[in-house]
This record gives structure tokens, sequence and C-alpha cells, in this order.
């Protein structure tokens, strides 16, 4: 039964953090953490890591197998901190036994009455959820309280060598210090790589003597220590226009290259692409489906199949499966792919649907090669070496009258030549079984684009009337269909608008006209009138609803996945009893390197009209984290034009 005991503060002057107020040193609680109410560097943290600890390396006897320490120390600061004190500990389980968790043990550290409790967490309160590929361990630290600092530690031993562990600087919560150490044997080769643009603090690297040996083998091997540290890390927080995070958050990989037996052997585990694509060429899943183009030479219709090789042959093959076959959702490049379980059910998962159109092109004659990419959220595939798990995807490159089309026929609102949002990240693998495989960039070279046309008339009462007729291309245009699909006639202006607040509409008519889509809607706007003066505001709508950037600093790209131009029109008529005084102040911004711009102008036509104008153009897919801060003041900028520009009307004296 866990007891409350009552401690003695004993009042560290050593190890202190460069705060003086936590000890970054090792777990010991300190009586300034536990006073600590908020954390200097992020004031808008829940909760942070004070001190954190690894050391991996291998059994230098027995199983060999590697053995992980881990040690941290918490600070809770508030009730929604409260959800970090909750610890899942991911434990692999494959053909070669299993990873075990060894000396798990947790302590809650708070003040009572101005004193220190520990509380202890009893063993019967450590659970373990099963799952095909893991088991879960899982505990609550107990008797947490905003202000208790939680301090936990365990051993993990794994057989799996090859799954050396991955130490993950950055999370979601900040990190005062964090420090890994591992140990290699020499003859254990691994690819090193740190993603993140946190920096190290530490980087160390030497050759501990004689830290290996083993059985019935004379001697002892050296191995290689390195020891990397991180400090003050920030929170990782995710904003929009994010590919996956993690790609992104600060960490240390590691790959098994080779490893090197005393005997003179030498097993390789990281292999070449010439490798990669002779056993993908070789794969049930993925080489030997592209090949059965024999089971679809009677899919096509005769109508179809006997036309010249043309374009427009190929984007009626395109059309074809895709009006035919329907997506399940799933992704999978490695199993459950069958050509002729889709010809027969007629519903299949990515690589089933694209390996048929790769097929079909075959059989027709058609130059055509899969290509191997990952999705946004799944992550960037390394360039270094070859990781099939990182790629999830799979679609099809066709070469034509000297141009080059990406395909993807999963969608049934998506254009020839135009692959979902979801694949937009940046490059994928290009299969050529006879020739070797080849990276190729993942990037639309066509802007997709808003343009509002708005045509309206000022009423005397302040009231406005017209219409205003919204134009979508590209992934604007496939985002409307998609989201035309899901929504009633009456959800339409709701959805997909950022009206103004002065803004009504009773009627939307969408029409989707090719590679485009045309809304149009009738507008019954309000206006501020004060005795003889009208102020109106021409935007009935917002390119944006907010700003999207809110962070005090942003350490990844900004990733639209596409180039993008939105422009704004409005023709505006006011009555003839009436006259303009003012105009809002014409503006013109840009951003660094030709990055961007934003134009906004006005002009009077006559007497009783006027035309406003206002374009914004995003030149570039994707944005370095420099450009963060221009993003904020571009985007406020851009609001405050479209939310307070004001047109000052008044009767005629």
């Amino acid at each position: 039964m866990n007891k409350y005991l009552l401690l003695p503060i004993i009042l560290f002057t050593a190890a202190l953090s460069a705060q003086d107020l936590f000890n970054t040193q090792n777990p010991d609680v300190i009586f300034n953490e536990l006073k600590a109410t908020v954390y200097s560097k992020d004031s808008t943290a829940n909760a942070f890591y004070i001190y954190e600890d690894g050391y991996s390396r291998f059994q230098s006897s027995g199983d060999y197998n590697l053995l992980t320490d881990y040690k941290a120390k918490i600070k809770i600061l508030n009730k929604e901190g409260f959800p970090h004190a909750s610890v899942q500990i991911k434990l692999f389980k494959g053909n070669n036994g299993e990873e075990e968790l060894h000396d798990l043990k947790a302590t809650t550290y708070y003040l009572e009455n101005g004193k220190q409790q520990v509380r202890h967490l009893d063993p019967a309160l450590i659970y373990t959820e099963e799952n095909p590929e893991y088991h879960i361990v899982k505990f609550t630290f107990p008797s947490v309280q905003p202000g208790a600092v939680l301090v936990y530690s365990y051993q993990k031993e794994s057989p799996y060598y090859f799954n050396f562990e991955t130490w993950w600087f950055q999370e979601s919560i900040p990190k005062i210090y964090s420090r890994y150490l591992a140990d290699i044997p020499g003859n254990y080769r691994y690819h090193i790589k740190k993603i993140g643009e946190q920096p190290l603090d530490v980087e160390n690297n030497e050759i501990k003597r004689d830290c290996f040996s083993i059985e019935g083998i004379p001697g002892q091997a050296d191995c290689s220590r390195s020891e990397y540290v991180m400090k003050n890390i920030p929170a990782f927080k995710e904003e929009e226009y994010l590919t996956s995070k993690f790609n992104f958050i600060s960490r240390i990989e590691y790959e098994l290259e080779e490893i090197l037996y005393p005997d003179g052997r030498v097993k390789k585990f990281t292999k070449s692409w010439k490798d990669v694509d002779r056993e993908l060429k070789n794969d049930n899943d993925l080489g030997k489906q592209l090949r059965k183009t024999k089971w679809v030479r009677e899919v096509l219709p005769e109508s179809l199949s006997s036309k010249a090789n043309n374009l427009e042959k190929a984007r009626e093959i395109f059309e074809f499966v895709k009006s035919n076959y329907k997506w399940n959702g799933e992704y999978n490049i490695y199993r459950n792919v069958s050509i002729k379980e889709l010809l027969e059910d007629k519903t299949g998962n990515v690589s089933a649907i694209n390996i048929l159109l790769h097929n079909l092109y075959v059989e027709e004659g058609f130059n055509v090669l899969p290509l191997l990419s990952s999705t946004r959220q799944n992550g960037m595939p390394t360039k270094l070496y070859p990781v099939l798990s990182e790629f999830n995807y799979l679609m099809v490159q066709l070469d034509i009258d000297g141009k080059t089309f990406l395909l993807d026929a999963t969608e049934k609102n998506i254009d020839f030549g135009v692959i979902p949002f979801r694949t937009l990240n940046k490059y994928g693998r290009l299969l050529d079984f006879e020739n070797g495989s080849s990276w190729v960039d993942i990037e639309p070279e066509v802007y997709s684009t808003i343009t509002i046309q708005d045509s309206i008339k000022l009423n005397s009462n302040g009231t406005t009337t017209g219409n205003s007729i919204h134009n979508f291309s590209g992934y604007h245009a496939l985002a409307v269909r998609n989201k035309l699909d899901e929504i009633q006639p009456e959800e339409i202006f709701q959805s997909l608008t950022n009206a103004n607040s002065h803004t009504r509409s009773l009627v939307a008519v969408p029409e989707k006209i090719e590679d485009k889509v045309k809304i149009t809607f009738n507008l019954h706007n309000s206006s501020q009138k004060i005795n003889d003066l009208i102020y109106m505001n021409p935007f009935s709508f917002k390119f944006f609803k907010e700003n999207p950037f809110k962070l005090k600093e942003r350490t990844y790209p900004i990733d639209f996945g596409y180039k993008d131009v939105y422009t704004y029109n409005i023709s505006l008529v006011i009555p003839e009893t009436h006259e303009f005084v003012e105009f809002p102040e014409n503006r013109r911004i840009s951003l660094p390197e030709k990055g961007g711009s934003l134009q906004f102008l006005t002009q009077k036509v006559n007497d009783h009209s006027a035309i406003i104008h206002c374009r914004v153009s995003f030149p570039q897919s994707v944005y370095s984290a420099g450009f963060y801060p221009y993003f904020q003041k571009f985007f406020s900028e851009l609001l405050n034009i479209q939310e307070h520009s004001i047109i000052l009307v008044r009767e005629k004296v």
C-alpha cells in the first residue's frame, strides 16, 4: 500500500540551471522546483521537462541484447498539464522475441502546507495493452496536482539491435535539459542522422576501450561512444501549412548499416537502390502485380482500346479507371495488393488502383512507370539510403507528346495530371526496373487560383445588393468539389466562404466547368449609416478567415503544397443622390526575395461608380522558416484590408 512520506528538504547549491531554479544534472528534486509556478522561456507551457537522460549500449555477455536506461523529471504547472502525467512505453514484439521493461519506477513530489510530500507509483497500477506489433506499458503518476514534479525511470531490453533507440529531444512540451549517451561496439556500423532545426549544445564522440566482449572470442572490443545534449529546447507546436511534424522534430535516429563478424564476414542491412530495385521487381505485392498486364487485356472497351495512342486516349483511360474502380481508403504498397481482386470487387487500395492504371497504359503501349512516394502526413523519405518503410504511396508517371504527367486515379473529383493534395510531399522514387530507379520532384507548376468578382449596388438606406461570382481552379477547385459532395445546398455559403460580418447570401449556385468550379452568390449586405454618411466596407468576403500564423517563433517551413493567386475585383455603384467622400489608401506589400505580393487599389470611375482590386500572390509552394515573421505581418495586413477598409459615401447637399 502506498504511503505518504515526509522528507527533509535538501537544498542543492550545485547542479542548478542557469536560472538558479532547476537541477538539470540529475533526477533529484529540489525545493525550488516544487515552488516554481511558471516556465520563463515559454509562458504558454502547461508542463515541461526539467531533466531527461538516456543511455543505450549492448550487453557485454549473455544474449547481447540492446539495453536503454531512461530517466526523466517533469514539472506540472497547471491542470492542463495533467495529460503529461500519463505515460506510455512501447515494447516491440516480433519473430525474434519481445522487448522487455525492467525496474520501472515513478514518483510524484509535491508541496503540502509548505512541506515536500512523496508518493510512489503502486506497481499494481501499471498495466499492459496489447496490439499485433507492440506491448504498450501504461501508467499514471499518483497524486498529480499543479506544481508537482514527476520523476520516473526504467530499463528497456531489446533483442533487436537493428532497432537502436531513437532519441527525441523535442516534444510537445519544452525541455530544459536532454542528454543521450550511446555506446556502439566497433563492429556495428550505423547511419546516424540528426533531424530537426534545434542545435546540439554538446556533441562528443570518443573511443571507449574494452567495452564489449563476445563469448568464445578472446579479448574485448572497443566501442564508439557518442554523447548528445540539447538545452532549453522549445516545445514543438503544430500550426497550419505543415506537412508531417516528424520531418522537423529534433531527434537522433539510427539505421543499422552492417555488422563485421570476428571471422571476417560482413552482414549488410542498409542496401543500395540497385539492391532494392531488384527486390521490388520480384515482390509479390508490387513488382509481380506491375507485370500482370495480361489480366487487363479485356478491361477497356473496344471503342477506347482501338483509338490511336495520344493524349486524348490517355485521358480517357484515366477517366475509365477513376469512374469504374473505387478507393477503399487504404494505401498499402507492400501487402494486400491484388489486381485480380480489384477487377472482381471494383474496389481496392491506392496501390491496386494505380497499378491497374499503370498496367492498362503498358498494355496499350504508353510510356509509363510507377512512382513510390510518401504522403504529407507520413513524412519525407530520406535520400541518404533506401528505407522502404518511409514510403506509403504509389502513383504513376506517364510520358506522352514530350510532356510528363503524374497520375492518381483514386479520387473521383481529380483531374488528369493533378494528384491529391495529400501526395504533395516534395519528391518520390521513380521505379524503372530496367534502367534503375531515380528521384523525381513532386511539385505542381501551375498556380491554383481563387478569383472573386463582385457587382454591388449601394442603396440610400445603407444596404447593398448584387452578386458575387467565385471561380476556383487547381487545388482550390478540387477542395471545393470534394466539399460540395459532402454538404447540402443551403450550407454552401457558410462552408465555402469566409464572409465578413456584414455579408448575407440567400442563394448559392455552383457550377462545375471542366477543371474549374464556379459559384454565384446573391448578396444582401449592410453598412453603417450615421446621419447622411454611409461607412461601407466593399469586401463581402475574405481570402482567409484569420491569420494562420500565431506562434512566437516557427522553426519549420511554411508548406502550402502548391503556388497560388487570390484575386478580388469589385464593381461598386452608388445612388445618384450620393457622392464619394473618401477611399481607403492604396497598398502594395511584398515578401522578401520576391516571395509574394499584396496589392490593394481603389479607383473612382465616375461620380457614381468605383472599382476595387485586391490581389495576393504566392509564387512558391514552400517557404523557409526565415519568412515566418514576414508572413505574420503580411497576413495581418491582408486581413486588416479586407475587414476594415471603408469607403465613405454621403448624400449630396
